[in-house]
């Protein structure tokens, strides 16, 4: 999967990154890193922002979604530099603060609808997608098979 520089721009990664942390308050590093996977697949950004759509846990979401994972390892191994990037920008703009192995967000980037609907339903989704990447990391990247 080529992971598109113009469909998951800087911007796109920081207000993402930005709007997880907001709903999650605080994320370790491991658990930031696959904010964008997830945000890279429309089918999972789609049904995360369904306003109807529970978070249950992670192990339920897997079974019940199990064909989004089938490349996730890839989804995750493309976008582990622009994580890092999208890290750096938000730290120097100080919309994010570096702590304990993680970030905890200082100042959200706020959405405005001029940012257009892949941006609302990242805004959307931001709950579910705290919830599914804040729980046990290694329970996460084991079931989604990503290769250390």
């Amino acid at each position: 999967m080529k992971f598109s520089s113009y469909y998951n721009n800087l911007g796109m990664n920081a207000f993402a990154i930005s709007s997880v942390l907001k709903e999650a308050g605080f994320l370790t590093l491991p658990q930031i890193a696959l904010i964008l996977p997830v945000v890279a697949h429309r089918q999972m950004v789609n049904k995360l922002s369904n306003g109807r759509f529970r978070f249950v846990s992670f192990e339920q979401y897997l079974i019940d979604n199990i064909e989004f994972f089938y490349n996730f390892n890839e989804r995750y191994f493309a976008s582990i530099t622009q994580t890092v990037n999208t890290l750096q920008f938000l730290h120097e703009i100080d919309g994010i603060k570096l702590k304990d192995n993680g970030a905890v967000i200082v100042s959200d980037l706020p959405f405005d609808a001029s940012m257009g609907k892949r941006a609302e339903r990242v805004k959307r989704a931001s709950p579910n997608i705290a919830a599914l990447v804040s729980g046990n990391a290694e329970v996460f990247y084991l079931n989604a098979r990503i290769e250390l």
